[in-house]
């Protein structure tokens, strides 16, 4: 009975095995990196949830992100918080001082997707799903 028992959770394991190895082919094995722009101004009480959910959901679906923060002057919590999640998670913060500094940001980056959102608008919230 336990020959037979591990057996099957051997053939399980093996299988499991064979399956991921056959997805890390298909999807290729270099993964390009999502980069994502978080605009926020005093958003103390959300920042660490949507920052959370992003890395959250982009590392449930097998993506990799990569997050800048432009910090438009808050007078809050909200930088704290994103220099503590920083040790944990891939984000760049940045103070916005100009008011050209997304589009300059943009510019650098021009070669490679970006998706801006800007935390205090509801619409651009929809887009913080990266796939």
């Amino acid at each position: 009975m336990w020959i037979g028992l591990l057996w099957i959770l051997g053939c399980y394991g093996i299988s499991i095995a064979v399956l991921h190895l056959l997805l890390g082919t298909r999807r290729g094995g270099s993964k390009k990196t999502a980069n994502v722009l978080l605009v926020t101004k005093n958003n103390q009480n959300q920042i660490e949830w949507y920052i959370r959910s992003l890395f959250f959901f982009s590392r449930f679906k097998g993506n990799e992100v990569k997050a800048t923060i432009f910090d438009e002057g808050s007078s809050d919590d909200t930088r704290k918080i994103i220099e503590r999640l920083s040790h944990s998670h891939l984000l760049e913060l940045r103070y916005q001082t100009d008011y050209d500094a997304v589009d300059h940001y943009l510019r650098q980056h021009d070669s490679e997707p970006v998706t801006v959102v800007h935390l205090s608008s509801r619409e651009d919230l929809v887009k913080i799903h990266v796939g």
